[in-house]
């Protein structure tokens, strides 16, 4: 397969879907795709007489391996003509595991952190400005402990589905990824503690690194 799979990790307003939606608004090979998208177009081809929830997890700890490589082919399929696909945001490190194993270097993680105190303020402004993509209405009420609070129980959750373990993924002696294993690191990692230029700067050098590398198979090919 000639296409780059990149999946998007890290904690809650960290700024994962502006730099994905920047990504792919900035360069002609990218083609975003959100993985809630894909799996029910997944769920519609094999005309299960399950509902969706059933299907899913049915399929997820059943029939672990061909659900996902199922789901690979259906995003290079929805992905068109696009050599990079972009998709977030992931869990869990069994998953991830069984991606690098089945698409090698053509699975990539991008994992976008921040400081707890700059996300909470982030969501906070956020919630607190009229939406420019939806209705939703400004909340001049809500407090930042409120945010604070919301914030931090999302931390919760996303750390017992294995997302911060996303950025220290290594290249194992086996050949594989693990989490803290002892090669180099896998994931690209930005720290986005400073201003949207930053953020983009960073963005920038990464969709290099990734046509680079897309560049490169076509050279060997």
């Amino acid at each position: 397969m000639d296409k780059k799979f990149v999946f998007v990790a890290g904690p809650s307003e960290s700024g994962k879907s502006g730099a994905v939606n920047y990504l792919e608004e900035n360069n002609e090979e990218f083609k975003h795709l959100k993985i809630r998208n894909i799996f029910p177009e997944v769920y519609k081809d094999s005309k299960s007489i399950l509902e969706y929830s059933q299907w899913y997890d049915e399929q997820s700890k059943n029939n672990f391996e061909e659900f996902w490589q199922k789901y690979i082919q259906k995003a290079a399929f929805m992905a068109g003509d696009a050599k990079v696909v972009i998709m977030d945001t992931m869990y869990g490190l069994k998953e991830i595991k069984y991606l690098y194993a089945l698409l090698g270097e053509n699975l990539r993680v991008l994992y976008i952190d921040a400081p707890l105190e700059k996300r909470i303020m982030r969501e906070y402004m956020r919630l607190r400005t009229d939406s420019n993509n939806s209705d939703r209405q400004a909340d001049l009420e809500i407090t930042v402990e409120e945010v604070a609070e919301k914030t931090k129980k999302k931390d919760t959750k996303k750390q017992k589905l294995e997302t911060f373990e996303y950025k220290n993924l290594r290249y194992t002696a086996g050949g594989g990824i693990d989490y803290n294993a002892s090669g180099d690191l896998f994931s690209y990692v930005i720290e986005n503690n400073g201003t949207k230029e930053h953020l983009n700067t960073f963005l920038d050098e990464f969709s290099q690194k990734i046509l680079d590398e897309v560049k490169d198979v076509k050279v060997k090919k």
